[in-house]
């Protein structure tokens, strides 16, 4: 099986039409309060300013990447590297979860289906879900969030192993990188302390 040499994104669909519509719904909240001849009122700019920044940044720019070397997580404020080398598990129950010696990671942008989601999506399908045996979870259902993104990561796992490329038995020894977005996390805090004394002082 071939290995891709780019990565593979996947980020979620619904959250990006939802980010999208409270952006835009901001922007034009934004440019008429600030078309407004009162100039006091110009001032709520600040909030609709601040639903775009947070919207794009909770809902919009999390993504899963998944390259031959390590498997990206863009959750809010924080990007989470894990090599293959450091991998033991990934799991589906409540979103996909990646699991290293000691620690697990949840992917923001892949949640497991909801109940009345689990319930359609078995009615529609009666193949069985690669890689798995026996039923298998509702997050590993073709079609959820969290089973189109951890496809994507079982597969290149699965050819990554065959190929001889990531050797087992490291896990332990091979870190993980965690990067805090302290300046998002900071222009979000200051947004959201600005938007609350402009509607207050309104």
């Amino acid at each position: 099986m071939p290995v891709a040499a780019d990565p593979n994104v996947f980020y979620s669909r619904f959250n990006r039409i939802i980010a999208a519509l409270f952006a835009t719904v901001a922007a034009l909240s934004a440019l008429s309060l600030f078309l407004l001849p009162t100039a006091s009122n110009r001032w709520l700019v600040v909030p609709a300013l601040f639903v775009i920044l947070f919207v794009w940044e909770m809902l919009w720019r999390p993504d899963l990447r998944v390259s031959d070397t390590a498997v990206t997580i863009r959750n809010p404020l924080r990007t989470i590297v894990v090599p293959w080398a450091a991998l033991v598990h990934v799991d589906t129950k409540f979103a996909l979860t990646l699991y290293t010696p000691g620690r697990k990671f949840a992917v923001y942008c892949a949640p497991a289906p909801g109940r009345s989601l689990t319930s359609a999506g078995r009615r529609k399908t009666t193949d069985p879900v690669p890689y798995l045996t026996g039923a298998p979870r509702p997050g590993d259902l073709p079609g959820s969030e969290s089973g189109e993104a951890a496809q994507l990561v079982r597969a290149r796992w699965d050819a990554l192993q065959r190929s001889g490329r990531v050797n087992g038995g490291l896990a332990a020894q091979t870190p993980v990188s965690i990067v805090w977005a302290w300046g998002r996390a900071g222009a979000l805090a200051a947004g959201a302390a600005a938007s609350v004394v402009t509607i207050l002082l309104s």
